[in-house]
């Protein structure tokens, strides 16, 4: 009887940490799949996979600029907005022979990372438009009270 329960003790507890090891497991597994865009270390995994499956690419100046205007993106915004016009062009121009040469790479984490890089220059452009609409605003609004000024009213 002693033996008995001692294995039935035995068998809940090692069942309990199995369960638990399988849901931590699995929670891993899917935040790493549910990151839509390159942050959070991220990008460093992505330049890892690139490392490894795309080699002429990562020594390539597409590839610099990508990572510098993704690594301003996550490190410091303010230097990320005020990015001169050259370099977002260059900036797109690098996101399209990346996915290109994703579209090449065989294998699942091959589109997942494609994914993430079309959804990450997404977003950037997104910003950096959204940063050139308030910068028009702004200036409109700033000359508007000297025109009034200078009709008299």
């Amino acid at each position: 009887m002693k033996n008995s329960l001692k294995t039935i003790i035995f068998a809940l507890v090692f069942g309990s940490f199995m369960t638990t090891a399988n849901i931590v497991k699995a929670n891993d597994r899917d935040s790493a799949k549910n990151e839509v865009i390159l942050v959070k270390g991220a990008e460093a995994n992505f330049a890892d996979f690139m490392s490894k499956k795309a080699k002429k690419l990562v020594k390539t100046n597409d590839w610099n600029i990508f990572t510098e205007i993704v690594t301003l993106y996550n490190a410091s915004p303010s230097k990320f907005l005020t990015v001169s016009a050259d370099k977002k062009e260059a900036f797109n121009k690098s996101v399209e022979n990346i996915e290109v040469k994703l579209g090449k790479v065989r294998g699942e984490e091959a589109k997942v990372w494609k994914k993430k890089v079309t959804t990450t220059a997404a977003v950037i452009n997104v910003l950096w438009k959204y940063q050139s609409n308030v910068e028009s605003t702004e200036t409109e609004q700033a000359e508007t009270p000297a025109v009034i000024e200078m009709l008299g009213r």
